[in-house]
This record gives C-alpha cells, structure tokens and sequence, in this order.
C-alpha cells in the first residue's frame, strides 16, 4: 500500500457518478453546492463550526493580533526581537467517530 497514490479530483468524481448513478457534471455540482455551505457556515456571520455528516468536523479558530515583542529564547536564554502577528482564521478538522471506525 506504500507505492499507491491518492485519488485525483477527477478519479474521485467518476467513482462517486459511477456509484451513485448521477452525471459526473452533477457530482461536481455537489461538490461545489457543499464549498458554498461549508463558507456559508464557517465564514463571519456564521456559527463557526459546520459538520460534514459522518466524516468531518469543521471549525474556525479565531487567533488574536500579536504585538512585536522582546521574549527571552528558551534555548539559548538570550533576549530576541518577536515580530508582530496580524490576527487569523484557522480552520481545524477533525473525524467523528464512525468515520474513526471506518478506518480502524
């Protein structure tokens, strides 16, 4: 299993038109319908956190701006100049448990 590779986009969408009988121009249409669920949900207006059932979850991690700084270097113990960090959004997945099951 070491030598096999990923799917491409392409594989992905001819399998899942072959296993659920739909067009594979409507698989893509799936798949774009739920890219604009997923900015829907996790974009600033929306709750944060969006769940991809029995695969993913998804959320956004909100990161505070962080002002330039002189921080001792825990290795060395010498004092360092720190840059300044804009704030970001993050976003983590992470699988729910049947999908946890699948793979085991």
């Amino acid at each position: 299993m070491a030598d096999s590779k990923r799917m491409t986009k392409a594989a992905v969408f001819a399998e899942m038109a072959e296993k659920t009988g739909l067009s594979k121009k409507q698989v893509g249409d799936l798949f774009e319908s739920l890219s604009t669920l997923i900015q829907r949900e996790l974009g600033k207006n929306g709750p944060g956190e969006f769940v991809v059932p029995d695969l993913l979850k998804l959320k956004v991690k909100d990161t505070p701006a962080r002002k330039a700084e002189e921080r001792k270097n825990p290795f060395t113990g010498a004092m360092q100049q720190y840059p300044a960090k804009p704030a970001s959004r993050k976003v983590r997945a992470s699988a729910v448990k049947k999908l946890k099951d699948l793979i085991a």
